[in-house]
């Protein structure tokens, strides 16, 4: 009888060990809680709850929403296998950028003016403005139709002015900016309302480097540089194959920061302290700057933001080329960074700014880019690759978006082209289209050859 007793009480005291080794592995967190400065004991017992409770946290693809388990769905995958989410501990999310922490409001911004920048996903981003705009019937600033441009672009050495852009239609003013022109603050208040939100994109300067290179095939590396290494020739002295080329026809010179609109005299002569004084003034004037390399995370930050839905904000991938080039690698990258001093300072600044936003949003945020990353892929596979769209995709209610359905027409504003996306605009706005030319048939016969 005292054997079983003994066993028993073994048993039991199991339970209290293992939970006396928890309370002392977690004692610091537990203590920073008890003696936070909290006067009323009953919300003092929530925070220590919630200090223990956010250890560690379990979620499955259902723990969002309930979704209606009867549609069709086209190719769905599902997995019974949960997702622990733990705490950031990357150093980047330790900012050097001390503005004052975002206020997010129940109030949306209706207008924004979107820096278009070449190839930096620009072309991804612009699609949710053009989205934004187009279902609710805003006005867009859009270019003037001229021989020597392309359509959907407003300058690529200029600014906001009236040569470049039609004049809003009568008793309109101007909503929704994201074509490609230069930034210039002055410029840009002259034409857009006192209450548009400004919105940036960059990307990895080298990377970027490389994109334009493949994209534009720059002459003045790949005709006139006679060696099998072009790039690298080009890279081991800018300035002398740059020869005197305007900074602003360049698309190779700090490229972003010319886009950004950074003084002219810094690109004749570097300062790091008055990059850091104009990188501070675009602090100010720009509500947020997407990253690239961190798109997704950027758009959920961004919607938060402007205060937009789940669906304001979706995307389909747009205009995305090989990530590997023969004329240049990584290891080259040193190269370029001794050269675009610029748009090194350009995007490490808004670099740290993202992350350090993002950390002040907390466990919340991480929760909503997982539901957003998973929903995202589920539309994106629903319009490439479901056949009968007549009845639409349900997307149930969640903890950031009521339920919507997705829809033929939003497939197809998901999916369209930018071109025929500022056409179709230009003809409700003004009611003309543009007059063809040499490069739309360029555009328009490969489109048929791929699609056809």
């Amino acid at each position: 009888m005292y054997t079983k007793f003994a066993y028993r009480l073994t048993i039991l005291s199991i339970p209290i060990v293992m939970l006396t080794i928890y309370a002392l592995l977690h004692e610091g967190k537990y203590l920073s809680a008890t003696k936070s400065n909290v006067a009323d004991e009953k919300q003092q017992n929530i925070t220590v709850h919630n200090s223990v409770k956010s250890i560690f946290v379990s979620t499955s693809p259902s723990s969002f929403s309930q979704r209606n388990e009867s549609r069709v769905r086209i190719g769905q995958l599902t997995s019974e296998k949960s997702v622990v989410l733990t705490s950031l501990l990357d150093p980047r999310l330790v900012s050097t950028n001390f503005s004052p922490e975002i206020k997010m409001t129940k109030v949306s911004y209706k207008r924004v003016a979107f820096l278009k920048v070449h190839k930096a996903g620009s072309t991804t981003a612009q699609n949710i403005f053009l989205r934004y705009g187009e279902s609710r019937n805003l006005t867009f600033v859009l270019p003037k139709i001229r021989q020597d441009h392309w359509d959907n672009v407003i300058g690529l050495q200029s600014t906001l002015n009236v040569r470049n852009i039609l004049p809003p239609p009568k008793n309109k003013t101007y909503d929704i900016l994201c074509c490609h022109v230069l930034y210039d603050s002055e410029a840009f208040h002259k034409y857009m309302p006192n209450d548009t939100a400004y919105i940036g994109i960059v990307r990895e300067p080298f990377d970027q480097f490389l994109s334009t290179l493949n994209y534009f095939r720059a002459p003045y590396i790949f005709e006139k540089i006679k060696s099998q290494s072009k790039v690298l020739k080009f890279l081991q002295n800018p300035a002398q194959y740059e020869n005197g080329l305007p900074y602003k026809w360049s698309m190779t010179n700090n490229r972003m920061a010319v886009e950004f609109g950074f003084p002219s005299n810094l690109f004749r002569q570097y300062s790091e302290e008055e990059s850091l004084d104009y990188l501070r003034k675009l602090d100010k004037e720009f509500k947020f700057v997407i990253i690239m390399e961190y798109f997704t995370e950027s758009v959920v930050m961004m919607r938060r933001i402007l205060g937009w839905t789940i669906k304001d904000v979706l995307y389909l991938k747009k205009n995305s080329a090989q990530k590997s080039y023969s004329f240049a690698d990584n290891t080259h990258r040193h190269m370029y960074e001794r050269y675009a001093k610029l748009d090194y300072d350009l995007y490490n600044f808004f670099y740290r700014r993202l992350w350090s936003q993002i950390q002040k949003e907390g466990l919340d945020f991480q929760l909503e880019l997982l539901y957003f990353d998973r929903l995202r892929k589920e539309v994106e596979d629903y319009c490439m690759y479901t056949l009968d769209k007549r009845s639409g995709y349900l997307i149930a209610a969640s903890m950031w978006s009521p339920a919507f359905v997705i829809s033929r027409d939003d497939c197809d504003y998901l999916e369209k082209n930018e071109l025929f996306f500022v056409e179709g605009i230009r003809r409700r706005q003004y009611g003309f289209q543009k007059r063809g030319n040499l490069m739309e048939a360029v555009f328009s016969s490969w489109n048929r050859s791929h699609t056809g």
